[in-house]
């Protein structure tokens, strides 16, 4: 089963209408203050961090998220909000932007090897951002996966774990977004390769 914590995401809902409405395999959206009430039996597979208002700074309670990082050993992908919450939760740090970022921006990967992109066939992705903060440095434990004129963390993952950061919003970025989280799910064994339907 797929964990997603709802940090008041734009896009969350289209998503799970479009894509995840359409999977064979079940998840559970908890909402960003919400406690995580599932049974010790339940088996989470894999943890989603959606984007949304504020910063991992400013009072917006933002407890699920980290409880659902410190309970589950399970890979986590994460974006926008979720991606600056997974660098602060590692020891990074955020900065605000020197304007808001509200539009698609292109996104250089100097990772490709990295299973995340498998079957892209491209270094540069044009992906969806809404952001005002960025990650301006890494967790000691974190690399940078890709790059853009916004910021050079763009894509972060755990250098020994598969915990993913996007600062941009693949879940809304179209086929190469969606490849993305497909390329996620099968890193937690809960995705079967089958044609996606309404993407």
């Amino acid at each position: 089963m797929l964990l997603i914590i709802d940090n008041q995401s734009a896009f969350l809902k289209k998503f799970k209408r479009q894509y995840l409405s359409e999977q064979d395999f079940d998840y559970v959206v908890f909402d960003h203050n919400q406690p995580i009430t599932l049974s010790a039996k339940t088996q989470i597979k894999g943890v989603m961090l959606s984007g949304g208002r504020g910063n991992p700074y400013e009072p917006l309670n933002l407890t699920s998220n980290y409880v659902a990082l410190m309970n589950f050993n399970v890979p986590v992908i994460a974006f926008c909000l979720g991606h600056e919450i997974l660098a602060v939760a590692h020891r990074g740090r955020i900065k605000k932007c020197s304007e808001y970022h509200g539009k698609r921006e292109l996104v250089t990967i100097t990772q490709p090897d990295d299973p995340i992109f498998a079957g892209l066939g491209t270094t540069e992705l044009s992906l969806i951002k809404r952001h005002a903060f960025h990650v301006s440095e890494l967790p000691a434990s974190f690399i940078s996966l890709a790059a853009s004129e916004t910021t050079p963390n763009e894509i972060i993952r755990h250098a020994e774990r598969p915990l993913y950061g996007f600062q941009s919003h693949p879940e809304a970025s179209g086929g190469p977004g969606i490849k993305i989280i497909e390329n996620f799910l099968k890193l937690c064994g809960i995705y079967q390769e089958h044609e996606v339907a309404g993407l």
